[in-house]
């Protein structure tokens, strides 16, 4: 495996970064789960011979369900200190914090309340179908995830790790806009085994804007400036490093411009979003091939395959990502996984109990 092996990743949370409308790819992405998952379940109901008109009704209980259960289950399950005595908080949420099991919670009691409106669809058969839709959203949303660089992986030396550059140039772009004109990365053959991690060396170039900074001040950027936006762009979670006793290269180009290079360490870690949405589209693929082959499968069993497989890997992958807060690092297992476990356990008392009264039917 070379050096080179790794992706850069630079995609920014904005669909157009510098246009009129602050639209996000997270937001899209959020919507496009509901609006094909609309038309999907129409698709369904046509098939199954239920009315169409209910879709819509369906689509509001399924909206608030996913929306309140992840936001309360994020609070809930993750900072229950902090938002419980700031409730008022809990409300806020385009500030982020939404919660997969919390979702999931919220979509089987907004299905239940459905299902008493509509006494010809059971609330076994409505998450049959739901499912469906729920994992196909799933992928749309971890794709979202993936443009904010969120919900990132541990390190690790794979090809197809990336580093996450967007914290740091976040932190670039509002600090300095009015002085830089632009920058870029780009990968260096060489890597720095530092407390048995690969640390991947990286190219950085600033520009800076005609007559902003002079040499003697670019210099004194990157000793000073320079590190501190590395340290608050890591947070939590390292992605990059100043390599010792670097010096950078500052010069003036042709047309007059102050230029900085200086080559940095970058840290490759597991896209656990990715898999997690690559997973999830293949659940849905699963499901809905399951679904229109077979017109007569016992109620449940579409929702308990969905619930064991969604949190069996969610279980697995759990291993290759960050924990989200503090507390989870004294848990054997994180918070993840321990409402997984149970999720499974629910998901396969439910199958058997299909398959058991299949073969009631059957006798």
């Amino acid at each position: 495996m070379t050096a080179l092996s790794f992706i850069l990743w630079e995609a920014r949370p904005e669909i157009w970064p510098d246009g009129p409308v602050p639209l996000r790819w997270y937001g899209l992405m959020f919507a496009a789960a509901f609006a094909l998952g609309q038309y999907i379940i129409s698709y369904i109901f046509k098939r199954d011979g239920k009315a169409e008109k209910d879709v819509d009704s369906l689509t509001y209980h399924m909206i608030l369900g996913t929306v309140l259960g992840a936001r309360l289950g994020h609070c809930l399950f993750y900072q229950p200190d902090y938002y419980l005595s700031h409730p008022i908080e809990i409300l806020k949420v385009w500030e982020g914090g939404l919660a997969s099991h919390g979702a999931t919670i919220g979509i089987i009691f907004a299905m239940w309340l459905y299902s008493r409106k509509h006494p010809s669809q059971s609330w076994l058969w409505i998450l049959d179908r739901i499912v469906i839709v729920v994992a196909l959203g799933g992928a749309f949303v971890r794709f979202g995830n993936l443009m904010n660089s969120e919900i990132i992986g541990k390190p690790a030396d794979q090809p197809w790790c990336m580093v996450f550059l967007q914290p740091f140039e976040n932190i670039l772009r509002e600090s300095e806009s009015g002085k830089i004109d632009h920058f870029s990365f780009t990968k260096q053959d060489g890597e720095t085994l530092l407390d048995n991690i690969s640390y991947k060396k990286l190219s950085l170039k600033i520009v800076f804007k005609p007559n902003g900074i002079d040499e003697v001040q670019a210099e004194t950027f990157a000793s000073i400036a320079l590190p501190a936006f590395i340290s608050n762009s890591n947070g939590d979670e390292e992605h990059l490093r100043l390599i010792s006793g670097q010096k950078p290269k500052v010069f003036t180009d042709g047309a007059g411009q102050t230029v900085l290079e200086m080559d940095i360490l970058g840290l490759p870690r597991h896209p656990a979003m990715v898999y997690e949405s690559i997973s999830n589209f293949l659940l849905f693929i699963f499901l809905f091939m399951i679904w229109k082959k077979n017109k007569d499968l016992p109620e449940g069993m579409l929702f308990s395959l969905f619930v064991i497989f969604l949190f069996s890997l969610r279980f697995f992958y759990e291993f290759l990502k960050e924990n989200q807060v503090d507390f989870e690092d004294g848990l054997a297992l994180n918070m993840g996984q321990n409402l997984s476990i149970p999720m499974v356990l629910a998901g396969l008392f439910l199958l058997w109990r299909s398959l058991k009264s299949t073969e009631k039917k059957i006798n």
